[in-house]
């Protein structure tokens, strides 16, 4: 199931005529395994769309179902780019110029933008910042201070973040060298644009997890954004991203494909390779849900903090092999934080 799931992935997201070279009876229950892996991971769309481009189908009634639920993406997409655009001009007229990241804006890259499953806007403000919180107070708008990002939703629309930088790291001497490194340069800079892309994916294995909507975005911009790949590998090896990324290029080679060109050699094979198959492919989005539900089940506060210092120790020696010295300062920001909320 995994082989035909990966080569309707690929269908959808590269319009190649691949053929696919095992059994293609698919029955009822099949389908719907399909379906539930792609939502697992936030590719509806481009399964739906690689279904298209093959003669194979699940029952008309499905079909149909499937057809409609991509008109729901393009209207969630469409209602997130106006969405994006609206907070740019207001935080323009309010003297914040800012972009939109990730989200709508990486999208642009592929063949069928509005078929990307949609999630919140991230709005980074280029200047400003500190104006914000007065700004959204004054003029009626509720928000909340989500560890140091703002996040808001008016009238049951598209969540907005709004953040004071692109993207950061656990280790403040690598943390300072991105944050200068963005000041740098403004959104158009495709290079430092996917290395963050990269960092997030990064970011959220040491907590929960990613699933694979994230490392589809880093292989369309491989194919699609004409990048310089040696100032991406130079940008990687600065910022201490360079093992972990030659393993997500060896995943992109091995499951999704789309280009031969990689800023570094790919690790295909070893156990770097498949720690980070089984944290997309079987974290993914689920672990974050599995945490959160039992957060809310613990009836005491110790129970919690126990819980969770016991689940970041172990997540973080799980992945020590990939990202040794990240994994070290984001234990460290976990233990000081603790420290010094209750201390």
């Amino acid at each position: 199931m995994e082989t035909l799931f990966f080569y309707f992935l690929r269908r959808g997201l590269w319009e190649t005529e691949e053929e696919y070279k095992g059994s293609k009876a698919i029955g009822p229950e099949d389908w719907k395994r399909l379906f539930a892996m792609a939502h697992e991971q936030a590719v509806t769309g481009w399964l739906i769309d690689g279904v298209g481009r093959t003669a194979m189908r699940p029952d008309r009634s499905v079909w149909e179902r499937w057809l409609f639920h991509l008109l729901y993406l393009e209207q969630m997409n469409r209602l997130a780019e106006r969405c994006g655009q609206q907070w740019l001009e207001r935080l323009e007229k309010a003297g914040m110029p800012a972009f939109v990241f990730k989200g709508t804006s990486v999208a642009l890259w592929y063949q069928q933008p509005l078929h990307r499953s949609p999630g919140d806007v991230d709005v980074v403000l280029k200047d400003g910042w500190s104006r914000l919180k007065p700004m959204l107070a004054e003029a009626g708008i509720a928000f909340r201070d989500e560890n140091g990002d703002i996040v808001v939703q008016e009238n049951e629309r598209v969540p907005v973040e709004l953040h004071a930088r692109w993207e950061y790291v656990y280790n403040p001497v690598v943390n300072a060298r991105l944050q200068h490194l963005c000041k740098e340069v403004d959104e158009t800079d495709r290079e430092l644009y996917l290395v963050c892309l990269m960092l997030h994916i990064r970011r959220h294995f040491l907590t929960y997890g990613i699933g694979l909507k994230q490392v589809c975005d880093v292989a369309v911009m491989l194919r699609y954004a004409e990048l310089d790949g040696k100032k991406v590998a130079i940008l990687l090896k600065r910022l201490h991203v360079e093992r972990f990324g030659r393993i997500l290029f060896g995943f992109i080679e091995n499951y999704i494909g789309g280009t031969e060109a990689y800023p570094l050699k790919p690790v295909r094979r070893g156990k770097g390779a498949e720690l980070f198959r089984n944290v997309v492919l079987r974290d993914g989005y689920r672990l974050k849900m599995e945490r959160e539900e039992k957060a809310r089940n613990m009836r005491f506060r110790i129970g919690r903090i126990v819980g969770n210092t016991w689940f970041w120790v172990r997540r973080g020696w799980t992945l020590l092999g990939i990202m040794p010295g990240e994994v070290m300062s984001f234990l460290v920001y976990k233990a000081g934080k603790r420290i010094f909320r209750h201390g």
